[in-house]
């Protein structure tokens, strides 16, 4: 799988991954910048953006001339945001490269900011906040990081919350686009089928004279644990909720292969240990999940469950068991090969996709200090070893380093004080 980048004069990378065989073409700007780059006052301002920069261009003046002119062509464009990252993407048949090109280096460089807009959307943003909050499936995880990184900016939720999103004003977007949204913050990605000179000649258009300013950093995660945390949100449920989590490794880990060779022998597929253990054999759960995640600094293995309300003690002494397990018994050779195997393949099929082959590049290209293409992360997976998954094990999985969170009808926490042990 080819890639090709290059840095422009003001700090711009560009990011290219081709496809010959494709008919789309995807033009992807990805900044270094998210949630945990905010002040406090400042929080879900950068998922604000995600919302705010489809508002109006100074060529494209409204939302609704932007969607029209996409709609137009039969393209897709969406937006997102992490802790580290907020990117936008505009896909279309390959032949209309030129449009969605200017109309994406519009709405990053022109943005209009239109006050009413602001307005509008700030309801929008606290409806999303709600629909958040109403889906414990999905917010299990911010009171997860919440209690994981409770002074650090890590910790706070990604769209903010109901008091800081209604603060919001034109010069405070203004400040953070100022400090973040520059060159060598950006990535600019282009993947799937486009002629190169012609995608050269737009860049040299548009981004070749934008200028070069440094770019604002982001807050270390300070957080020192040393002993189990935990956290009990009370909710009129039919289902219980909850999130084991365990700090973890950042980007550049050399023990990145091996945990995630971890995360699929423990919740990878239908017949990982966890799927067996705790819904197949024992019906205590709809879905069981586990997985590793990084940050720049640090990073968080995270085992997900949505549980039986009267049966949830018994479903974290299974994951309990089943973690003490795979810290002291060593994978079998068959087991270890197909976990190896399911992370090949997911990641095969996955990456057909032009989008998704973009987005594997442009971590990459951002957080990692090599780009390593799929072949060569596959065979860092391959030279995984069963002693390698058991120090990874015992690296992640200490009593000092979990947080448990938990969102169902429990008024009484400290029945699951007895649990917090691994």
């Amino acid at each position: 799988m080819k890639f090709l980048t290059k840095i422009l004069s003001n700090g711009l990378r560009i990011l290219e991954v081709p496809s010959s065989d494709a008919e789309s073409v995807v033009v992807d700007f990805f900044v270094k910048t998210g949630s945990r780059s905010e002040t406090l006052k400042e929080n879900g301002i950068s998922h604000f953006l995600e919302h705010f920069l489809f508002k109006g261009t100074k060529k494209y003046p409204t939302a609704l001339a932007i969607s029209t002119l996409i709609d137009s062509i039969g393209g897709e464009m969406n937006a997102n945001t992490g802790k580290e990252h907020t990117q936008f993407y505009i896909k279309a048949a390959s032949k209309h490269l030129p449009l969605i090109f200017e109309v994406l280096t519009d709405m990053v460089q022109n943005p209009l900011f239109d006050e009413a807009e602001l307005d509008r959307e700030k309801g929008v943003i606290v409806e999303e906040i709600n629909m958040y909050k109403d889906t414990p499936m999905y917010e299990i995880e911010n009171v997860l990081e919440r209690t994981m990184w409770p002074k650090d900016a890590l910790g706070r939720d990604i769209a903010g919350t109901k008091q800081t999103v209604t603060k919001f004003t034109r010069g405070m977007f203004l400040n953070y686009i100022g400090r973040h949204y520059q060159a060598t913050n950006m990535i600019l990605g282009i993947s799937g089928k486009y002629h190169g000179a012609r995608l050269n000649q737009l860049i040299q258009k548009h981004w070749q004279k934008y200028p070069k300013h440094k770019a604002g950093g982001w807050a270390k995660a300070r957080d020192r644990q040393t002993a189990p945390r935990l956290a009990v949100e009370f909710k009129q449920t039919e289902q219980a909720h909850l999130a084991l989590g365990f700090k973890g490794f950042a980007y550049n880990d050399r023990r990145g292969a091996a945990q995630s060779v971890l995360s699929a022998i423990l919740g990878g597929g239908m017949s990982s240990r966890l799927f067996m253990e705790v819904r197949e054999r024992r019906g205590l759960a709809y879905y069981v999940r586990a997985s590793g995640g990084s940050y720049q600094d640090t990073g968080m293995f995270n085992i997900g469950a949505g549980v039986q309300i009267g049966k949830i003690n018994e479903a974290l002494k299974v994951i309990a068991d089943e973690l003490k397990k795979i810290k002291n018994q060593s994978v079998n050779p068959t087991e270890l090969q197909k976990a190896k195997d399911y992370i090949k393949g997911k990641s095969i099929l996955a990456l057909e996709d032009n989008q998704v082959r973009l987005d594997w590049f442009l971590e990459r290209a951002a957080f990692y200090s090599k780009i390593l293409a799929p072949a060569e992360i596959f065979k860092k997976i391959d030279a995984v070893t069963t002693a390698d998954v058991a120090k990874v094990a015992n690296d992640l999985f200490k009593n000092k380093n979990l947080t448990l969170a938990i969102i169902g009808p429990y008024k009484n926490k400290n029945q699951f004080k007895k649990l917090l042990e691994v």
